[in-house]
């Protein structure tokens, strides 16, 4: 895999993005003529996807209107997305306006006012209640020159790929779309003990079904990567015993860059493969 370091970032910021990772990834991720169709199970900011190499690609998120828009930046003409994007720009001094569009997304699930939301809140960084309402507050932030020429850039590459979209929690993606032992499955979760606001769509529950998903693919023959973390702000990562069996491959990550409180404890970035 090429060591590109020009990689696209999401037209917003995501938390868990993968764009300050790609170098590291896909040197240890299979080469593109070994993998017939890749699967990006937790796609979020479509980093991963946008990124790689491979031409056939499932990309999936729980998130509906994140894959309804990614869907419309595809299979629509860019321009009149952006347009449509533009009409629902919220001015960064407006409170006010910031209030109104989230109720109303929250009734709707319209996937421009999504991003525009998202673009204006806090630190870009979308959060939801536990009735997985959008509860993030205004960031006195907007869409501006910069956020448009991502968009056009990701719709330029989302039309060159093979990418097919779809809107499942992973054990249905798998389940209805059953990957083979020439396939590739990248999953990227909500990592362990951390904060993330998408993270009112993860559960315990739905941690240990994880962890029984790769082992599952593994007994099928299917290659696949896993991204987490061993230890996180100090505490080390539950379920490291059960990720043993594979190969464990630690990135080069600096948290404490980004982390909001200093002293906050170490984290580790890992990759597990089990090919």
């Amino acid at each position: 895999m090429e060591n590109n370091k020009n990689w696209l970032k999401p037209p917003t910021n995501y938390t868990g993005s993968k764009d300050k990772l790609m170098s590291q990834l896909l040197q240890h991720f299979p080469s593109t003529e070994d993998v017939d169709l890749f699967y990006d199970v937790f796609a979020g900011g479509l980093s991963v996807s946008i990124n790689t190499p491979y031409n056939n690609i499932v990309a999936n998120d729980i998130i509906t209107p994140l894959i309804q828009f990614y869907q419309n930046l595809k299979n629509n003409e860019v321009e009149s997305e952006i347009a449509k994007i533009l009409s629902h720009k919220i001015d960064k001094a407006s409170a006010k306006e910031f209030s109104e569009l989230r109720t109303k997304f929250n009734i709707t699930k319209d996937p421009y006012l999504f991003f525009s939301l998202v673009s204006s809140c806090t630190n870009n960084l979308m959060r939801f209640n536990k009735k997985t309402e959008f509860n993030q507050t205004f960031g006195k932030r907007a869409i501006n020159d910069n956020t448009i020429q991502k968009v056009r850039d990701y719709s330029t590459i989302l039309k060159s790929k093979n990418i097919q979209f779809t809107n499942l929690t992973f054990t249905e993606l798998l389940k209805l779309r059953s990957p083979t032992i020439n396939d590739f499955v990248y999953m990227d979760p909500p990592y362990v003990g951390t904060e993330a606001g998408y993270n009112a769509f993860w559960s315990k529950n739905l941690e240990e079904s994880l962890y029984d998903t790769l082992d599952e693919l593994d007994r099928n023959g299917i290659r696949f990567a896993f991204s987490g973390v061993s230890i996180h702000k100090g505490v080390e990562n539950p379920h490291m015993n059960r990720l043993s069996k594979y190969k464990i491959i630690e990135l080069d990550y600096d948290y404490e860059k980004v982390a909001r409180k200093k002293n906050a404890g170490k984290s580790q970035e890992i990759l597990v493969i089990n090919y």
